[in-house]
């Protein structure tokens, strides 16, 4: 499960997963280094990992759908 950091508030990340719930993830429950805007993902044991990859990606999805609604063809 993808969960997005929508803010980090006295050691704990509020997140939102792929269908709007909200959870809150301690911080040191997450492997990497997180900031709001970052993915993480669950590693089935209780905790969850910081993705690099997967935050890149949506976030390259969110700013290339964001000029298209500019793109005047």
């Amino acid at each position: 499960m993808f969960l997005s950091i929508d803010r980090i508030v006295n050691g704990f990340a509020v997140c939102i997963d792929d269908m709007g719930n909200i959870f809150s993830v301690s911080l040191d429950d997450i492997k990497g280094e997180v900031k709001e805007g970052s993915i993480i993902i669950s590693d089935g044991n209780g905790g969850y990992i910081a993705s690099g990859y997967e935050t890149d990606k949506r976030r390259d999805e969110m700013f290339a759908f964001s000029e298209s609604l500019f793109d005047e063809e």
